[in-house]
């Protein structure tokens, strides 16, 4: 197998496994506990993250050159929108 999918697919199967558990359980990170707030958001992103990754790791095996650059477009846009959400579940809620 070749590096380039050898690796995102690790990191989808990591960042498939915390999301999971940031949603079900409330689990984080050890080294990101102090600074998540809004846990099932973060898992969120953690998942849009895990499924960019994985079409990622499926790109090369597309056969039509279009089709590869579109997955490749829409993986790139995916992990800015899990970026997003793991961002926005480490700000503190609004308090009233």
């Amino acid at each position: 197998m070749d590096w380039h999918v050898v690796v995102p697919g690790a990191f989808a199967l990591v960042f498939t496994a915390s999301g999971v558990a940031a949603i079900r359980t409330g689990w984080i990170w050890p080294w990101l506990r102090s600074r998540v707030y809004r846990k099932g958001l973060h898992g969120r992103g953690q998942l849009l993250m895990a499924a960019a990754f994985a079409v990622q790791a499926l790109t090369p095996f597309a056969d039509d050159r279009g089709v590869s650059s579109a997955l490749g477009v829409a993986s790139v846009l995916a992990v800015l929108a899990g970026v997003a959400l793991l961002v926005l579940g480490e700000r503190p809620p609004r308090e009233r």
